[in-house]
């Protein structure tokens, strides 16, 4: 398949469709890809595909109306932010006197005084007059982000498509398939699977799902004999009974220890996140084992929470005790104690909740929780993936609060339970400023920075990006498809509460993106949103495939 040089290709026009050329036949060949998914391809090369939507003219000018405002400007959490697409406050070294003028410097080589007030700087009275790019005041360098002009292109195929074919790709993956034969990871052929409660926790999940939309009966049955497979694996090495994590799924698994990893440590975000694969499977074959396995974590979680409502975030599965002085943002917990909407766990949940409005709902201390990271201390990496989950539990606290389309493990209403609510106003506030931070930190929707790639991998230079996307982390300010999927869900659960066709455009325009990003690889969604990819994590494309889903859904 020829991919492009010329990096204006690979930005998503604002109404043109993306398209590239392509080799239809030899990745038909390669992959016996659908022959309604070439279809459509073929006929939106020839120009018979429907043409994008019309732009809103009021889009852009309201994006730049909500640019305006700075974000929790109270809350010193910018000291290492990459980009800024509101203007920032910044707090500065060096500042002799209050008054003092610090001049700003656009990448247009234009300079502009402001006045510092205390060790603080507003850029707001010359935010619009910089343009998108690397900007500079005293010692901080930042990108200058461009606002949201969308929308940006239109899907290569429909979302739901879309989905179905990367699930299908996934299905027929080598290391995926050798579950059949083996009953357990290659870890040999796919090194990732030593993320065992993340990776293998995704696949079950990602099984299910494929059960369920794949269209040929033979992958579906495939898909879960495979989750089957994965999903009892997991079970057999969790923590045993009666140890601190009982019945928690590791971490790590096969891991050669570093600072980062080690098989005697435990990701406490980790295990709920296996724990949704196995209610997403217990919903797609009804066996009750895995339902009561996710049951047994949550009691787990119930049993080891901290007085302050959290849990530490890197735990010694021996002793049960920290192995890092950090606590966890327990966005994932959330997600699944709600989702299995079960009484045991209310003061459980509730106390959660109540340690995120405390903090980082307060502090906008969203510290990255990521299992191949290293932790770090108080707003030195930021990422916004436990923010946009927490997001989405207050727009959702109203009704079903699910990521990315799953279905609930039990009926929302029971006799013990009482009936939700619609979401409360304040949550409504809450939730959309976190999202406009989210954005405004992490979606690159087009120019994206021109910054020095990490350990100088050309393939991850500026240039190469497909945009619009979404980065991770702070340290790892890179785009990512599983991190638009993120910013994709969010958006539509602002959206089922707002009903504001900006954020629906804000969404299309990533999932737009994707569809091209997926046409260039082969079915696959790229781990990283860029020409050539580099590692293919099987999680980002299970997650982007019910972001897809979802969206496909919306109306």
């Amino acid at each position: 398949m020829s991919r492009p040089r010329d990096p204006a290709s690979i930005q998503l026009s604002k109404n043109v469709s993306p398209y590239i050329p392509c080799d239809c036949t030899n990745v038909m060949m390669k992959l016996q890809l659908r022959a309604e998914f070439f279809a459509a391809v073929l006929c939106v090369m020839a120009g018979c595909a429907a043409q994008p939507a019309r732009r809103e003219p009021s889009f852009h000018q309201r994006a730049i109306e909500e640019a305006r405002r700075p974000i929790h400007p109270q809350s010193d959490w910018n000291r290492q932010a990459k980009q800024f697409i509101a203007p920032p406050v910044l707090r500065l070294e060096g500042i002799a006197k209050d008054g003092e003028s610090v001049f700003v410097y656009g990448s247009d080589g234009s300079r502009h005084e402001l006045i510092a007030r205390g060790n603080t700087v507003s850029l707001a009275p010359t935010w619009e007059t910089l343009p998108v790019g690397t900007t500079k005041i005293r010692n901080r360098t930042f990108h200058r982000g461009a606002v949201f002009d969308g929308p940006y292109g239109s899907a290569v195929v429909p979302y739901d498509e879309s989905a179905r074919l990367a699930l299908e790709t996934l299905v027929h993956e080598p290391f995926v398939r050798s579950w059949l034969s083996r009953g357990e990871p290659d870890a040999v052929t796919y090194p990732l699977y030593r993320y065992s409660a993340k990776i293998i926790g995704s696949l079950v999940s990602g099984c299910a799902l494929a059960a369920k939309e794949l269209p040929h009966a033979d992958d579906r049955a495939a898909a879960i004999e495979i989750g089957r497979a994965a999903a009892d694996y997991l079970l057999s090495i969790s923590q045993p009974a009666g140890s601190p994590l009982q019945f928690m799924p590791p971490t790590y698994h096969g891991a050669t220890p570093t600072e980062r990893e080690n098989d005697r440590w435990t990701m406490m975000m980790t295990a709920a996140e296996a724990a949704q694969g196995y209610l997403d499977f217990y919903d797609a074959t009804g066996e009750q084992k895995y339902r009561d396995a996710a049951l047994r974590i949550a009691q787990t979680y119930a049993k080891t929470q901290s007085p302050d409502g959290t849990w530490w975030l890197k735990v010694d599965n021996v002793t049960g005790g920290k192995v890092a002085d950090v606590k966890l943002i327990p966005s994932e917990v959330i997600r699944l104690l709600d989702r299995l909407n079960d009484p045991r766990f209310r003061s459980t949940l509730d106390r959660a909740v109540e340690w995120m409005m405390d903090n980082p709902v307060r502090t906008f201390d969203w510290k990255a929780q990521f299992d191949d990271a290293k932790v770090r201390g108080p707003y030195e990496n930021l990422s916004k993936h436990e923010a946009c989950e927490f997001a989405s539990y207050l727009l959702g606290r109203g009704s079903a609060s699910l990521r990315e389309g799953e279905a609930p493990a039990e009926p929302r209403v029971s006799k013990q339970m009482p009936a939700r609510q619609e979401p409360r106003p304040p949550d409504i506030t809450t939730a959309l400023e976190i999202l406009r931070w989210a954005e405004d930190q992490f979606v690159v929707w087009e120019k994206p920075p021109d910054f020095p790639a990490r350990q100088g991998i050309e393939a991850l230079a500026a240039k190469h990006w497909i945009t619009p996307c979404s980065c991770e982390q702070y340290a790892m300010f890179e785009p990512v498809s599983g991190s638009s999927a993120f910013m994709i869900v969010a958006y539509l659960r602002a959206y089922e509460v707002r009903r504001d066709p900006l954020l629906l455009a804000k969404a299309r325009s990533l999932a737009n993106a994707l569809t091209k990003a997926q046409q260039m690889h082969d079915g696959r969604y790229p781990t990283r949103m860029i020409e050539h990819d580099l590692a293919y994590w099987l999680n980002s494309t299970v997650n982007t495939s019910k972001a897809m889903l979802l969206l496909a859904g919306q109306r």
